[in-house]
């Protein structure tokens, strides 16, 4: 196995172990959590939550040949307690892709690493922070070659018991690396509406992960509409796990790219 490849998981297993390390430091309230507790949770970017994730997706109708790409996304998520109410939330993951186009290849993508500061008290959040991708893809069609990063904005307006409605902004520039690669400036915006059916953790969702490719010529824009419905399974002991299935609709997108994808999603949770 290549050294970045080694590289992209490290910094995946890092961020979650440290991720166990600041949930110790948290005091959770005496009461026992519910699956909805857990899934409003899951469903809440600016939560100062601890979870594995794993995020199977099968990118449909790729490329002349209406091929089938396939991405495993490997998550980690963690935070870290500070003063006067507040905390640092922490996000890594690295993706691995198995394609058929535009090469018959399996391989691991670019990691990105994210942190930003949030308050923890009220139903509007707002928080703001940065975000890191790292070249640590195994072929030039799996990542861009850079080291690029950017700002990051987080919001989330909760209803407990009824909705959550938030996203993510950001940006990345790209700063090194492969100087024959092209330069990266891409603007991700992430919104998300999840939708709290019952009490047992049952739960819609409809999000995006728009992007905008500023060094585009062409096809600037790529616009998933996502809709993907959620349950927290009954605990095992004091541990939560998430399901979720979901599907997307490229509204916009470039040449070549996917017209639709499946996505089965599992969550560890550690409340």
């Amino acid at each position: 196995m290549k050294a970045k490849q080694i590289w992209a998981m490290c910094i995946a297993g890092t961020f979650c172990l440290c991720g166990f390390s600041g949930a110790k430091a948290e005091e959770r309230p005496a009461h026992k959590i519910t699956p909805q507790e857990v899934a409003e949770m899951l469903a809440d970017p600016s939560a100062t939550l601890t979870y594995l994730n794993a995020s199977y997706r099968a990118y449909k109708d790729v490329g002349p040949n209406d091929d089938t790409n396939q991405e495993l996304r490997l998550n980690g998520a963690g935070f870290l307690n500070l003063p006067n109410n507040t905390s640092i939330l922490y996000r890594a993951f690295v993706p691995l892709y198995s394609t058929e186009f535009p090469f018959d290849d399996q391989g691991v993508g670019d990691a990105l690493v994210s942190a930003y500061w949030v308050p923890n008290k009220g139903n509007f959040i707002l928080g703001y922070g940065g975000a890191l991708i790292t070249p640590t893809a195994s072929e030039d069609y799996f990542g861009t070659g850079k080291w690029s990063a950017g700002p990051t904005l987080v919001v989330a307006q909760k209803v407990p018991g009824k909705f959550t409605i938030g996203g993510l902004l950001t940006h990345v520039w790209s700063f090194a690396g492969d100087e024959d690669r092209d330069e990266v400036s891409l603007t991700t915006i992430q919104p998300v509406a999840t939708f709290f059916l019952n009490k047992k953790g049952t739960s819609v969702s409809f999000m995006s992960e728009t992007t905008h490719d500023w060094q585009a010529d062409d096809d600037p824009w790529q616009v998933p509409v996502t809709a993907g419905l959620g349950q927290i399974l009954p605990p095992i002991g004091k541990q939560f796990i998430g399901v979720a299935v979901a599907g997307t609709y490229y509204a916009e997108r470039a040449d070549y790219a996917p017209e639709w994808d499946i996505r089965l999603t599992a969550s560890v949770v550690f409340p």
